[in-house]
């Protein structure tokens, strides 16, 4: 199944933007790209965008008030991807209508599980996540997980609909090579897949696909590709 969520990523640096939009179109998302607070603006105009991924530090206008120029234009959430680390600018972010905020350098695979999350939010209503405490709230539930049960899930996560070898799971969750990947990998997923067994109505279903490795569903219908 595809996933055609569209995104607008705003950055002032291209090769970010680049990076970025990659990753993202990798994993199903169409990204469009703006460099300048301008360019965005016209963009949405034109276009819908389930999700806004805006820098602050924009040649053109402060990124904050651009997030208050977007909120005039669109409910779509927004997710601040700074360099700005203090505790006052986010909560300026968040009191201009964005939704998250994420400071650089970040992970990748972090920027795929938050997008995931924001986009996904208004459909999957109960579910949250604790990063901090490696927690995930499930209506009135709380469901800790171990730090690789926890970085396994965020991946899977970032990565819906499409079907994870135990190799790339291994690589990119332990971030190294080993010849009983599968192994660990099938150990770690028998233990998420039996911690989320009473979540998967609200949240999806991991399943194994044979001899191919695993692939994570979410419980709503996603839109196809156009």
């Amino acid at each position: 199944m595809d996933y055609s969520y569209r995104l607008l990523a705003v950055d002032d640096e291209p090769d970010i933007l680049r990076t970025n939009r990659r990753y993202l179109e990798a994993r199903g998302y169409r990204v469009d790209s703006a460099v300048c607070a301008q360019d965005a603006l016209e963009l949405l105009k034109k276009h819908s965008y389930d999700c806004i991924l805006l820098d602050v530090l924009l040649p053109d206008m402060n990124g904050f008030a651009l997030c208050e120029a977007v909120r005039a234009l669109t409910f779509a959430p927004i997710l601040f991807l700074s360099c700005m680390d203090d505790e006052e600018d986010k909560i300026k972010g968040l009191m201009a209508g964005g939704d998250d905020y994420i400071t650089k350098p970040y992970s990748l695979k972090e920027l795929a599980a938050r997008v995931y999350a924001q986009v996904r939010r208004s459909a999957m209503k109960g579910f949250a996540i604790d990063h901090q405490n490696q927690i995930l709230r499930i209506d009135n539930r709380i469901i800790p997980l171990a730090q690789k049960e926890f970085d396994l899930f965020l991946f899977l996560l970032g990565n819906p609909g499409r079907v994870l070898s135990a190799a790339e799971l291994y690589r990119e969750v332990w971030r190294t090579g080993k010849a009983d990947a599968a192994n660990t990998v099938a150990v770690h997923m028998l233990r998420l897949r039996h911690k989320l067994e009473d979540a998967e109505p609200v949240i999806g279903q991991i399943e194994t696909i044979r001899g191919e490795g695993y692939r994570f569903m979410p419980k709503e219908k996603a839109r196809t590709m156009l």
